[in-house]
């Protein structure tokens, strides 16, 4: 983690509202889930934090890469057009999947020379690949439980488990061909019970896939949802991978490959914002500070990522309930009606937020005109 010392003196150098990535702890975040997952091929959901830099530190560091638009696409591309072009088709084949099960047909159209693995999950996106990319490898999105996920994903993705392998037949009358299976079992999910039914369901549908002769199946896609430690009531990321391993080991043999599509997991503890205090106030007795990002901005995870981030004070002093507001003129830009901050603080006093990696920065807009906070990438 940055030191609060670094983090004042990037502020001092940079200005503020500043969002510091700290490309060690990506590293370190990515090694971890290697190293216990030993089994699974990381693909890191790009959606999470697209920042070019991230990419590049996890290319260099092994990664592969789930994305979900060509403008993810082709941030990840930027980091292999210099590979000569076959070295360059099969790294994207082996790794880069689309995970998106629902795509335009002017993205499909643009990423048919590159014959990527795609997500699907209904007979219509069947036919827009055979028109629009025949050359994709398919992956099929399996409707797996999302209990207790912060953020549900299954009511708009996957197909019923008992349509699955229709869907597969299907695909291969079309022509086309299909790699494995894929679910979500929602974004930070700490009921890890839900990768064991999806991984049973997933085993269910290549055993009935086989026994009506789709023997290639080879592909199974465990997803994202690994949770990141936002507070000590996350239980520990070794107590899920120790399932998973169990389960995988018992339910597919070693020639069926495991991947997996990680993003908050990797990102969420790699960095920090830091804000200036730009108003104060007390209203119906409670004190309230005003900063200088906000919900439009990089705390949109509040919003749209149902995930509070809490604020916390360079400066010591006798704490008190606080509001702490965002920038923009809008009652909607509430950050926190409750924290614990100092008094005294004054305006031009620095905030700061860790654990603020994922789906913030990603999401944020210009509303009211701000801009968004300048990125700063440390130990790179």
């Amino acid at each position: 983690m940055v030191s609060s010392k670094t983090l004042k003196d990037l502020a001092r150098q940079h200005g503020t509202p500043l969002f510091v990535i700290d490309h060690e702890e990506v590293r370190r975040n990515y090694a971890q889930f290697r190293e216990h997952l030993p089994r699974v091929q990381a693909y890191y959901a790009v959606k999470a934090n697209p920042d070019p830099e991230i990419v590049k530190t996890l290319y260099e560091a092994g990664a592969s890469f789930d994305v979900a638009s060509m403008p993810e696409f082709l941030i990840v591309h930027e980091n292999i057009k210099s590979l000569p072009d076959k070295e360059r088709q099969d790294w994207i084949w082996h790794k880069i999947i689309y995970s998106h099960p629902i795509k335009d047909l002017q993205s499909l159209t643009k990423l048919d020379p590159y014959r990527p693995l795609v997500a699907y999950d209904n007979i219509e996106e069947v036919r827009k690949l055979k028109r629009c990319a025949p050359h994709a490898g398919l992956v099929l999105r399996l409707k797996v439980p999302n209990t207790g996920s912060m953020v549900e994903l299954s009511s708009k993705f996957g197909c019923a488990p008992s349509e699955a392998v229709d869907l597969i037949e299907y695909a291969h009358h079309e022509g086309l061909v299909v790699e494995g299976v894929s679910f979500h079992v929602g974004s930070q999910c700490t009921n890890f019970d839900n990768y064991i039914h999806a991984l049973d369901i997933s085993a269910a549908v290549f055993e009935e896939a086989r026994s009506r002769g789709y023997s290639r199946l080879k592909i199974v896609d465990i997803g994202g949802g690994f949770p990141a430690p936002y507070d000590q009531n996350v239980k520990p990321f070794t107590e899920l991978a120790r399932l998973i391993n169990a389960e995988a080991e018992r339910l597919f043999p070693p020639e069926v490959e495991i991947i997996a599509e990680p993003g908050r997991f990797i990102v969420a503890t790699a960095a920090t914002l830091v804000a200036t205090i730009i108003g104060k106030a007390v209203r119906d007795g409670k004190l309230c500070y005003y900063i200088n990002d906000g919900l439009y901005h990089t705390f949109s995870g509040i919003l749209f990522d149902h995930c509070q981030y809490h604020l916390k004070s360079f400066k010591k002093g006798k704490t008190q309930i606080c509001a702490v507001f965002g920038q923009t003129c809008d009652a909607l830009d509430t950050i926190s009606l409750a924290e614990e901050l100092p008094g005294e603080l004054e305006i031009g006093d620095l905030l700061y937020s860790e654990n603020i990696g994922a789906y913030s920065q990603a999401s944020s807009t210009n509303f009211n005109g701000f801009p968004a906070a300048k990125v700063v990438n440390v130990n790179r």
